[in-house]
């Protein structure tokens, strides 16, 4: 009799499962769900999967009546008790979903692991704002701040002909601001420069491998000495300042804050600050020694002090 109840207990489960699982199925991926949410119009996906669909319309993926705004889906509480039946119930399904969904956020190559997003130059120590708003990179943004690192790689977009660029910045992100539509205010900070040695995609954006470009050892050099070359940039900077309008002052000091007194952070400082080109600014990046930068910088001071640049112009581009 036991045993005649045993197998009927199972005979039932087995029942329930199949009646069941139907009903807990994401009408987005086909798949159990995960972390469900439920909609103001009744429906339930996938968190991952309602996120990524709201990314490319504000619209219900089943009956496109218009859902709230991005942000208050973003960190929506899941349907607990759906949830809870689908653990109870469907315990190794649930396991087995999670452990797929994890690997299908893995690149194919797992050598490859830094998102990187083409946009604009960036240097070490310096703020940059961004405004992220193509699903992708929505996207990208998402798993950086789930994941835990809260930094992805930046590099300017390449030139025509060019299928990427070579050096880059690693970005450390410091606050978020998710906007109704979907978009994200983010404020950043520069880390370390890198330079990329393999690369590949992930759900529509590049990842590749990376290797962080070190800085040198500080030895005695021959003039002129590394004051010197920081005095040509305060000069220069004093300058601009006397002959820009008093806005734009007030606004490269927001953006940038004061020039900074060491010889590392002044250079790329000096490389945002200057009215050049953004391509010419990138040839710091490759170089280690702030004094071979801090040159740089200077013979791009004397040639446009050379051809009366404050003259012919009445603002600096920032």
């Amino acid at each position: 009799m036991a045993v005649s109840d045993s197998e009927e207990s199972k005979k039932r489960r087995e029942e329930l499962v199949e009646a069941l699982l139907p009903e807990v199925m994401c009408e987005i991926c086909y798949s159990l769900f995960y972390d469900p949410v439920t909609t103001m119009c009744q429906h339930t996906f996938c968190s991952t999967c309602l996120l990524r669909s709201l990314d490319h319309s504000p619209l219900c993926p089943l009956c496109r009546q218009d859902l709230p705004g991005f942000a208050f889906y973003h960190e929506h509480p899941s349907s607990r008790v759906l949830l809870d039946i689908i653990k109870m119930v469907l315990p190794s399904q649930y396991i087995a979903r999670k452990t797929s969904l994890a690997k299908d956020e893995l690149p194919a190559d797992h050598n490859l692991t830094v998102p990187i997003f083409p946009c604009a130059l960036a240097f070490p120590g310096m703020p940059i704002s961004l405004n992220i708003y193509e699903p992708r990179y929505r996207l990208m943004l998402r798993r950086c701040l789930s994941s835990g690192t809260y930094e992805f790689g930046m590099t300017m977009h390449p030139r025509p002909g060019e299928p990427f660029v070579l050096y880059g910045t690693m970005l450390r992100v410091t606050s978020v601001r998710l906007l109704s539509d979907g978009r994200s205010a983010v404020e950043t900070r520069g880390q370390y420069r890198f330079k990329i040695l393999d690369t590949g995609w992930l759900d529509g954006y590049t990842i590749a491998r990376i290797e962080r470009t070190p800085s040198p050892m500080i030895t005695l050099m021959p003039l002129p000495t590394n004051e010197e070359l920081m005095a040509t940039c305060h000069a220069f900077i004093d300058k601009m300042r006397a002959r820009v309008a008093p806005w734009v002052i007030q606004r490269m000091d927001q953006m940038y804050g004061l020039p900074p007194s060491e010889p590392a952070s002044l250079s790329f400082w000096m490389a945002l600050v200057l009215p050049i080109d953004d391509y010419d600014k990138a040839k710091l990046l490759p170089l280690r020694s702030p004094r071979l930068r801090l040159r740089l910088i200077v013979h791009w001071i004397e040639a446009m002090d050379n051809h009366h640049w404050w003259q012919s112009s009445g603002c600096v581009v920032m």
